[in-house]
């Protein structure tokens, strides 16, 4: 042990450098907080502020790795730039500087981060109200994981909020998934659903915040009325909305005809409403995920139209032969009846816009009016057609005289009768004479 001359010889160094050291020297390093995003470049700035000589920098890690930075001094500054930077750097970058052989250092602690997008969120086919389903968020390249953050909302109402709970110590970016189970109300319909990611440290400032808009497909059609009925003759207006995103686009159409009733702001408007506008339609709601439809019922009310009587045979039917007489409507509410007008005759119902009635053998006793009658709530309307029946004769047939003896038998008969008138005109005068005398 050297003792005293050792204790001696500190002091005597330690004295000495107090008595050598450069007045105002210090040392600048500029960032010392830097936070960088993956992938970008950074500079760091070492400034000597006073020395009478040259100065001497160098740059280190703190821990026993390689910063892979470029250096580039100046006389009493150096830059070093770190390009393309990695979470490896996430570590403290050293600046030595001497001067005069007095030497300083600073150190700058980088914070790596890396959040290159935002959130992924699958297409959801439908969200049905009061049916559940789980709904999912991927954010991407995620560095540090511990900072990241979750928050659904549906609107501006919070959903549920997430973070990762089991963080590996990866010295990398990762991948996270956010899931959770979704029961949509009616009091969400027509609210955007939405993932917000975070990355946040108090410790380093950073405070990042990335968005996505869940696209979903048409789940809910609602219609202002769900049992439209117009009277004829009047307006009606049915509005038909359906939630989805991007907002579905509605298409009315009547059934059994081509989607020809484009909407004007969602709504079906029918003006001087008629009995062919009565019927069923559909709203059809789609968008870039998927369509839906909704059918309702339109009816019109009021008196029903003249309906139509017609009879299967061509002309007068005669005796024996065998007919139908038919009955129908274009208006489906009316109550359609088919009748003789003296007396009740049975009818068959084809459908609710025809009733026919069949009469086999025909008879002299069916000729006679028949009605066909329509009735609803708001009245009735008839027609009638009238049956004459044609009999059957049955003529005796003589036989077939030659040609040439017909004008001598009616020369015959003329005189016969001719002989017969004067006989008879004499016979009367000479009756005449005698009761004269």
């Amino acid at each position: 042990m050297c003792g005293m001359k050792c204790i001696t010889f500190s002091l005597w160094i330690n004295i000495l450098n107090v008595i050598t050291e450069i007045p105002g020297f210090e040392l600048e390093l500029t960032p010392p907080k830097p936070v960088i995003h993956v992938g970008k470049d950074l500079e760091l700035t070492c400034r000597v502020n006073v020395c009478p000589g040259n100065v001497t920098f160098v740059w280190t890690a703190l821990v026993d790795r390689y910063h892979g930075g470029v250096s580039k001094n100046e006389r009493t500054v150096s830059h070093l730039l770190i390009k393309n930077i990695t979470v490896k750097h996430s570590i403290g970058i050293v600046c030595k500087a001497s001067c005069e052989r007095q030497p300083k250092q600073k150190t700058s602690h980088i914070q790596v981060f890396s959040f290159p997008q935002d959130p992924v969120l699958p297409e959801i086919r439908s969200l049905i109200e009061n049916q559940t389903q789980k709904l999912s968020c991927i954010v991407h390249n995620v560095y540090p994981l511990k900072c990241l953050k979750i928050e659904w909302l549906r609107g501006d109402k919070t959903l549920f909020e997430d973070e990762p709970h089991y963080i590996d110590d990866y010295d990398d970016v990762q991948n996270f998934t956010s899931q959770f189970n979704y029961t949509p109300s009616v009091l969400d319909r027509g609210k955007n659903i939405t993932c917000k990611a975070r990355m946040s440290s108090t410790e380093f400032g950073l405070n990042e915040t990335r968005n996505s808009i869940a696209e979903y497909g048409p789940g809910t059609i609602t219609t202002s009325i769900n049992n439209p009925s117009v009277k004829l003759g009047e307006h009606l207006e049915i509005t038909c909305h359906a939630d989805g995103n991007p907002k579905p686009t509605i298409l009315w159409f009547k059934e059994e005809n081509e989607p020809a009733l484009q909407s004007q702001n969602e709504a079906l408007i029918i003006n001087k409403a008629s009995w062919s506008q009565a019927g069923w339609y559909h709203c059809n709601a789609s968008n870039a995920v998927g369509s839906l439809q909704k059918r309702i019922k339109v009816t019109v009310l009021g008196p029903p139209n003249i309906p139509k009587i017609q009879l299967s045979h061509r002309g007068d039917p005669k005796e024996g032969e065998n007919i139908s007489i038919l009955c129908s409507s274009d208006d489906g509410s009316a109550e359609l009846t088919l009748y003789r007008q003296s007396q009740r005759t049975e009818s068959e119902a084809l459908n609710k816009s025809a009733v026919l009635l069949k009469i086999p053998s025909l008879q002299i006793i069916d000729a006679g009016i028949y009605v066909c009658e329509a009735k609803n709530d708001f009245g009735s309307e008839r027609s009638t057609i009238n049956i004459t029946v044609e009999a059957q004769h049955n003529v005796l047939k003589m036989p077939d005289l030659p040609v040439a003896i017909l004008p001598i038998v009616g020369s015959v008969s003329l005189l016969t009768i001719a002989g017969l008138l004067i006989r008879y005109c004499r016979k009367k005068a000479r009756s005449n004479s005698s009761n004269v005398s």
